[in-house]
């Protein structure tokens, strides 16, 4: 019951971030002018220069991966019957990593802020488009975790 609470109180807060990278996105469009050509950034800017800048299509992409995610976590109380709890960690996993490849920036720096370590990892996320990281909040610990040892794979292999 506990849990079950806690993915719920989750999927709200990280609802109410990829209902807020709308108008983000809108408005960032709206100053592209400004910045280089075909690049937005749906996140308020920071000055470490940690936030990857999303073309229009690679969040359109990312925006439909993360309501996938946001989508299965608030409609499964666990996995499907006759699937194992790894193989659904697994999958949401492969998802989240999905939506990281939708852009070559964005995958990059991921892996590089991987081979950093955890806390630097950590650090990067919360820099990211709120997409990003509203897709990263609705995954359970458990997930974090595989979806960051997959990402330090990549940088071993």
């Amino acid at each position: 019951m506990r849990t079950n609470m806690r993915i719920a109180a989750t999927a709200v807060i990280a609802s109410a971030a990829l209902v807020a990278a709308a108008p983000l996105a809108s408005a960032a469009q709206h100053r592209q002018a400004a910045g280089p050509a075909g690049a937005i950034t749906a996140t308020v800017p920071v000055t470490d220069g940690e936030t990857v800048e999303l073309t229009p299509a690679e969040l359109s992409a990312i925006r439909q991966i993360a309501d996938e995610i946001k989508q299965e976590a608030t409609q499964n109380d666990g996995p499907a019957p006759g699937v194992s709890t790894f193989s659904a960690k697994g999958e949401a996993g492969k998802k989240f990593i999905e939506l990281l490849k939708k852009s070559p920036g964005l995958v990059k720096s991921a892996v590089s802020k991987a081979k950093e370590g955890r806390a630097a990892f950590n650090k990067w996320m919360g820099n990211q488009n709120v997409a990003v990281r509203g897709a990263w909040w609705l995954l359970s610990g458990g997930v974090q975790t595989w979806v960051f040892d997959e990402l330090v794979k990549m940088v071993q292999g």
